[in-house]
């Protein structure tokens, strides 16, 4: 049995939104293979709760308070640029954070320390970790969850506004020197696609770079014993405080909607999530387009849709509305930067296209077919029980971590 700490960026529960589920379906799934999991993450006494729940399978949780700025976004930004840092990076930066990775290094002598997202593991570059670490015998692994300065690349070239693209013209380098520091600083670095470690090798990263698969359990994603064959509705969901789920769907609904909507005009879109902004809201007054915000029961609103719809322009990382909307059995309609980072074949487990008249056409052809829906869905489902179970993707993090099997 080995011992692991894992620092997060907030308590990774309830499991509902991207980052949650991967640190949760990494922490669960090494304890469940028997290892010691201890948890920091930020956190105030509001989410005292949240933190409790993961005591059924972490053995220690503990918060700290996350750095905070009292001055309006725009001076904030560009105090961090006057003094040449990433603005994200720094809103994530904490005495407070780094401290408790030092202590309970030193306490616990953990055989590895995982931090879940580049933002967080800027710890590994402090001096006093990285010898606590050294002392302890304790290798510090950051796992990209996405290569954010790729991202941030990406969406410049989209940017929707003059202001957008200065700021992500003063923003980008500075990510990316601090994130390549950061993994340079770690003994070790995952990334969640093959696109990613692509994006890594090609930077220059010289510490290895590991694949890894998210965990999910089949079991937490009910599947219908029969889809709705007289289903007509086309569900989008995301937290759209990461901006590529704003792009993918206002752009959808300004390039492929109208196509879908004059083959078949009784077809619906739903878009849910929360953190939505207004340009995601005024969606709701296109014709057959209905802004829900945030559902109670995802599960019940994928199983309810005849298929998903995961537009997005910008890749990175692994998209989870994909994975879980699979587990759940619904078929999904992606681009190609929407399939970035799934492990499963297009055209059988995933419908892909490659531009927004493909698109429009798939959505199409599954809406008037609910046979094929079913079918995809089937596969999707088989894909993530032989990819994506718990204890498989478990197992894959031990060997990552370089951790002993116990199981």
């Amino acid at each position: 049995m080995a011992s692991v700490l894992v620092l997060a960026r907030e308590p990774p529960h309830p499991p509902n939104a991207g980052d949650r589920i991967v640190t949760h379906g990494f922490a669960r799934g090494l304890a469940e293979r028997g290892h010691d999991v201890h948890l920091v993450a930020y956190g105030t006494e509001t989410e005292r709760e949240r933190a409790a729940a993961l005591t059924e399978y972490a053995d220690s949780v503990r918060l700290v308070p996350r750095a905070k700025s009292d001055l309006p976004a725009r001076l904030r930004k560009l105090r961090h640029y006057v003094a040449d840092r990433s603005d994200v990076m720094a809103m994530f930066g904490s005495p407070s954070l780094t401290r408790a990775a030092r202590e309970r290094i030193r306490d616990l002598e953990p055989d590895a320390a995982l931090a879940e997202h580049p933002y967080i593991g800027q710890v590994f570059r402090d001096a006093g970790v990285r010898r606590a670490a050294a002392g302890a015998g304790t290798t510090l692994v950051t796992n990209a969850h996405v290569v954010e300065f790729a991202v941030h690349r990406r969406y410049r070239g989209l940017a929707p506004d003059l202001e957008t693209g200065v700021e992500l013209a003063l923003e980008t380098p500075r990510l990316r020197r601090e994130e390549l520091a950061v993994y340079a600083a770690s003994d070790r670095v995952l990334v969640l696609g093959s696109e990613d470690r692509a994006e890594l090798v090609d930077a220059g990263v010289e510490t290895p770079v590991l694949t890894q698969h998210v965990g999910l359990d089949p079991e937490d994603y009910e599947v219908p014993s029969r889809p709705r064959a007289d289903a007509t509705d086309l569900l989008f969901f995301g937290s759209y405080g990461w901006f590529p789920n704003e792009d993918a769907v206002t752009t959808f609904v300004d390039a492929a909607w109208p196509r879908i909507r004059a083959a078949r005009d009784d077809a619906r879109l739903l878009v849910a999530g929360r953190d939505a902004p207004e340009s995601v809201r005024a969606t709701g007054e296109a014709p057959g387009v209905e802004f829900v915000g945030e559902v109670e029961d995802l599960g019940q609103a994928v199983r309810d849709a005849a298929a998903v719809v995961a537009p997005l322009r910008i890749g990175g990382g692994t998209r989870l509305k994909v994975l879980e909307s699979m587990a759940w059995g619904a078929p999904v309609v992606a681009t190609a930067a929407g399939f970035e980072g799934v492990d499963a074949r297009p055209g059988a487990e995933v419908a892909v296209a490659d531009d927004w008249a493909g698109f429009a056409d798939r959505a199409v052809d599954l809406l008037a077919d609910p046979e094929r829906r079913a079918r995809l869905g089937r596969k999707a489902r088989r894909r993530i029980e032989q990819v994506y179970a718990l204890d498989a993707a478990a197992a894959e993090l031990e060997a990552n971590l370089g951790l002993d099997s116990r199981k």
